[in-house]
């Protein structure tokens, strides 16, 4: 075996596993709280990463400041999105609050193909030099959307395991009535959740431009990965996507060198589907 290469696509997969945890989580985390499935999650994605194109050219900005102004901007987009389109079907039936999503997402895929067309559009690294380790070959970006993924995956568990806000959040997603019971505006803590999951599904964005172009077709491929991610993991289990989605990465990698290109990406989903038969809770999920 050429240790090089596997070394070589060990850090690619990385690369892709760290996009992978940033938007499962988001995903994740929405259902775990709220029940939701957030059909909407890839073009939040998408409309970072477009937006990051925008700022940075039209205002002549950098990478860094684009990316604080862009994920700010999704921010307030998730609190509109559960105002406007997830909040009203809270209690109804879970396919009015699919359809919901899904026509949001509809609206922002086109009306992305509107504003900037259907081509990529590159966003220029803030630094792309490469640094040799051995026999891999590792850009500054790269670092910097690995570095950049392990801070937010690390702020996230703080937040959610270690603040007033992250109790009363999990509270809500373990138990809807009794966390009203005892105060908590479970109004407030779903916003809360829309805007975290919104900045995370931003930060995906702005983070693919490092090593992708930007494009309005990026948003469906990754939220259907991004299912199977947290349906390998168990649905609404944060710290299991994350896990799932670092090892689903890096082995999706690994596959397309040593098996099959041409069937890379029919791997992640022939996983899920034996995940599925074997334990349907997920990995990480309860019966």
């Amino acid at each position: 075996m050429d240790w090089d290469i596997f070394g070589q696509q060990l850090w690619n997969g990385l690369l892709n596993a760290s996009i992978y945890v940033i938007f499962a989580a988001g995903l994740s985390l929405v259902f775990g709280v709220m029940r939701v499935i957030n059909m909407a999650h890839g073009e939040l994605t998408m409309l970072g990463a477009m937006l990051l194109y925008t700022v940075t050219n039209l205002l002549d900005i950098s990478y860094y400041w684009g990316a604080v102004i862009v994920v700010a901007i999704m921010a307030t987009v998730g609190l509109l999105l559960n105002r406007v389109a997830v909040l009203p079907f809270l209690g109804q039936s879970e396919l009015r609050v699919i359809l919901s999503t899904i026509a949001v997402s509809f609206v922002m895929l086109h009306g992305s193909i509107a504003a900037w067309g259907s081509g990529p559009k590159g966003v220029e690294a803030p630094f792309n030099s490469i640094v040799k380790v051995g026999g891999i070959f590792i850009t500054t970006a790269s670092l910097l959307l690995i570095g950049t993924c392990f801070v937010a995956v690390v702020g996230l568990h703080l937040l959610l395991a270690r603040t007033r806000l992250g109790k009363m959040t999990r509270a809500t997603g373990q138990n809807l009535l009794g966390a009203r019971l005892i105060g908590i505006n479970t109004t407030r803590i779903y916003d809360t959740t829309l805007i975290i999951a919104s900045a995370l599904a931003a930060l995906a964005g702005v983070l693919i431009v490092l090593v992708s172009a930007a494009s309005p077709n990026l948003g469906q491929p990754l939220l259907i990965t991004g299912f199977a991610v947290v349906i390998v993991a168990g649905m609404g289990n944060v710290p299991g996507a994350i896990a799932v989605g670092l090892f689903l990465g890096t082995s999706e990698a690994l596959f397309g060198q040593y098996v099959s290109t041409y069937y890379r990406q029919g791997y992640l989903y022939a996983v899920m589907i034996v995940v599925l038969l074997l334990r349907p809770q997920g990995l990480f999920g309860r019966r």
